[in-house]
């Protein structure tokens, strides 16, 4: 999976960005075919009869339904995933040529925008003081910063 590591708004790396929405949502995303059967979502491509590429967004990879599943565009995708995740789905598997050429890595740091108010809050997560001052200070959270007390 190609994460880049590099600051993006700021000082917080998308890959911590990542790190944080995927633990905060507690899902998981393999791209290792071993896990094919062994997922709660299954994101792949196939071919047709005549030679098109289709892409498979299913919970049933053993029989996919062809009118719900089935996409012509590799562009629905993601789309197709945060639906998954918004429907409880916690495990993936993305094969890893959809993963990079679809930017999974983007859409995971568009939902840790759309769930940072959640994140800031998660006392589960692994997130440090200094992270928690960060983004309530570039996502305008809140004007007070965190207790430097409080054991995270």
């Amino acid at each position: 999976m190609g994460v880049r590591n590099y600051a993006r708004e700021g000082h917080m790396l998308e890959s911590r960005m990542i790190e944080l929405v995927k633990n905060h949502l507690e899902i998981s995303i393999s791209t290792d075919i071993s896990d094919f059967n062994n997922v709660d979502c299954n994101i792949h491509s196939e071919s047709t009869a005549d030679g098109y590429d289709v892409y498979v967004c299913t919970n049933n990879p053993n029989q996919p339904s062809i009118c719900e599943d089935v996409y012509y565009y590799d562009n629905d995708l993601c789309n197709a995933f945060q639906d998954q995740v918004r429907w409880g789905e916690r495990t993936f598997y993305i094969c890893d040529s959809i993963y990079e050429d679809c930017y999974f890595d983007d859409t995971l740091v568009e939902m840790f925008v759309e769930h940072v108010d959640d994140i800031v809050e998660n006392d589960e997560l692994d997130i440090t003081i200094e992270e928690i001052n960060y983004l309530k200070k570039e996502y305008e959270l809140e004007n007070e910063e965190a207790d430097s007390t409080k054991v995270v």
